[in-house]
């Protein structure tokens, strides 16, 4: 019997990024496409789950809260 890690993915509503690097954290993964994608800098992690041999993270954009 061999384990394999499952490949990691970031859904961003319905936009899927593929995990740009595998051998970190996943809150440390996503932040690599701060770049690309500024909300994901404040962006929150859920907790994974499999979905089709996948684990799949759903990523939360903060709100912006501003005062009155």
């Amino acid at each position: 019997m061999t384990a394999t890690a499952l490949k990691r993915v970031f859904r961003l509503s319905s936009l899927e990024l593929v995990d740009p690097a595998p051998d970190l954290p996943p809150e440390d993964a996503i932040k690599l496409y701060a770049p690309s994608y500024p909300q994901l800098e404040i962006a929150t992690l859920g907790e994974p789950f499999i979905e089709k041999g996948v684990q799949v993270f759903e990523v939360s954009k903060e709100t912006v809260k501003t005062k009155g």
